[in-house]
């Protein structure tokens, strides 16, 4: 294996603290000066000299193919300097602006090519060595800088560095070190970019074009008697620092209803279809270098999970029978809710550590529960369980980049829902590349909510890339929980302890553009029932064998 340049410092790296003080100093005016470098091309190999880019302003971007933020980064840049000051010919005051792009990796050209063609880049180098880099006071990428060249002539070269900083602060940031260049070298050039003709400077402040992702996906879950779907479609739309998703979802769930006879004697079987709607929004707006904003809010219309369905239909068959007459109290259901939820996300260490703060609210309109009961007269009563749950969350992830190789995850979360106890919940994964060719992601969680539930989670997914293009994953989970709390009747119809087992195998293929997954495995549940409890839905909690099937699609255009 050949030496590289390290891909991302550590958090505790004094690089990133160097980094902090460069970006500082540059950017309160202080400038150093450019060494002079000769980079091949990327695949001609033709010399990118700096001296090439007297009278100009050159940002450089330093990027590889497995650095996740530098593509984002990249797209911006090339569309939101290199074709804006294109088209625009040059900044404001007429000096052209030039993007040279440089990859840090030598290994596996084919994927530099395929990260080149999805970025759009148009003027690409190399620095395999990473001796630019490190000269410029690089350690993570991506890493800009911003080289002032409108003050060299011939013969006597001067290029100041006036902008350098790892992580991509955003176009606004980028774009107020170019237009702050060349005052003092007004040229004929510079009018003619302020002529009638070229765009105005309301213009320019509207920057780059949106750019718009497609994506579709598909669950179906299926067991001897439950067929389940769920599809979900978006729209997702990206300028600037401004991200904004729409999505649609469509799910079903169709049931083979049976009644547990010995403690239900009018129950009857039925075949059952219900459907569920729902809307969501989703926005992710850049505010400053370091602090993005994070939005959300959907509704919804219709039974949350097959369970809902399974037991309104039992409250359905006992209290609105179709040979009896309807007991008074009962109301036919109407499921639906709406949720919001507000954070924002920082980057407390340049490209290596990120924290998510949100807070959540969410109200659901549930088909409740009954019982029969006596009120002071002695006279029966139909009870009813609570209809209308009110949620509110706080959850807090913090994800860094350890090492090259290794990537962790953790979220914390608690959420009170109206009567009952906070649930206080916790998840992570660590995500670790063993090989060029191989990655393994270890992930798991606990739940806790008082009386007395505790569930935990953990699993395993390895990924293979057999091409460039071509993916497989093998996958495993394992579930345990110690039984839901329904506490507003008497009577509970809350899920017995639970223990589950699953395993699939995956397949990924991606073209430039877009991408394919199929995924598919069986899955096994193992119910605990307690005697005497909730023995009417016996048959809802029994043991199943599932099939799960997965399908995802995604287009960028």
């Amino acid at each position: 294996m050949k030496a590289r340049v390290n891909r991302q410092p550590r958090p505790w790296h004094p690089a990133v603290l160097s980094a902090f003080v460069a970006s500082a100093l540059l950017t309160t005016g202080q400038t150093a000066t450019v060494p002079a470098f000769e980079l091949p091309r990327w695949q001609t190999g033709e010399p990118a000299r700096l001296e090439d880019f007297a009278g100009q302003v050159l940002v450089l971007d330093f990027f590889a193919y497995w650095c996740a933020p530098c593509e984002p980064a990249s797209k911006e840049i090339e569309k939101g300097v290199q074709q804006f000051y294109a088209t625009r010919r040059g900044n404001p005051h007429g000096v052209p602006v030039r993007v040279l792009s440089v990859n840090i990796e030598s290994d596996f050209p084919e994927r530099t090519a395929a990260f080149v063609q999805k970025t759009g880049m148009s003027f690409v180098a190399n620095d395999f060595s990473g001796a630019l880099l490190k000269q410029l006071g690089g350690e993570g990428i991506p890493f800009l800088a911003i080289v002032d060249g409108t003050r060299s002539q011939s013969g006597a070269p001067r290029f100041e560095l006036v902008y350098r900083h790892a992580g991509f602060e955003g176009l606004r940031r980028i774009r107020q070190v170019i237009d702050g260049l060349g005052a003092d070298a007004v040229t004929p050039k510079a009018a003619n970019s302020m002529s009638p003709e070229s765009p105005d400077l309301d213009e320019q402040g509207r920057g780059a074009p949106w750019t718009h992702g497609i994506g579709a996906d598909s669950e179906l879950v299926r067991a001897s008697d439950i067929l389940l779907s769920d599809s979900r479609f978006s729209h997702r739309l990206e300028k600037g620092g401004t991200e904004l998703e729409l999505a649609f979802a469509y799910a079903s769930f169709d049931i083979e209803y049976q009644p547990f006879t010995p403690v239900d004697f009018f129950g009857f079987s039925e075949d059952l279809h219900e459907d569920r709607f729902t809307g969501q929004a989703s926005l992710r707006q850049r505010l400053a270098q370091t602090f993005t904003l994070l939005a959300a809010g959907g509704l919804y219309d219709g039974y949350s999970d097959y369970r809902r369905v399974w037991i309104s239909n039992r409250y359905r068959q006992k209290y609105d029978h179709p040979d009896f007459p309807r007991v008074p109290g009962y109301e036919t259901p109407d499921p639906k809710g709406y949720n919001l939820s507000i954070g924002t996300r920082y980057e407390y260490l340049p490209t290596t550590g990120f924290a998510e703060l949100k807070l959540g609210y969410a109200r659901d309109q549930t088909a409740p529960g009954y019982e029969d009961g006596l009120d002071t007269n002695g006279q029966f009563v139909l009870l009813k369980g609570r209809e209308r749950l009110d949620t509110r969350s706080l959850a807090l992830s913090l994800e860094n980049v350890l090492t090259k190789r290794l990537r962790a995850l953790n979220e914390f979360g608690v959420s009170d829902t109206t009567g009952r106890k906070p649930r206080f919940t916790y998840q992570g994964s660590l995500n670790l590349a063993l090989a060029e060719r191989c990655v393994l992601r270890g992930y798991g969680g606990l739940s806790r909510e008082a009386p007395q539930f505790d569930g935990h989670f953990f699993g395993l997914i390895a990924e293979y890339e057999v091409t460039p293009n071509f993916l497989l994953s093998l996958t495993g989970r394992y579930y345990r929980d110690s039984g839901e709390i329904e506490n507003s009747l008497p009577v509970t119809s809350a899920a017995p302890p639970l223990r589950s087992w699953e395993v699939g195998a995956g397949l990924r293929y991606n073209w430039s553009r877009a991408s394919l997954k199929l995924q598919a495995g069986p899955v096994w549940t193992d119910y605990k029932p307690q005697p005497g409890i909730a023995e009417e839905f016996t048959f809802l909690y029994k043991d199943r064998n599932w099939v799960l099937v997965q399908l995802a699609f995604s287009v960028q255009l």
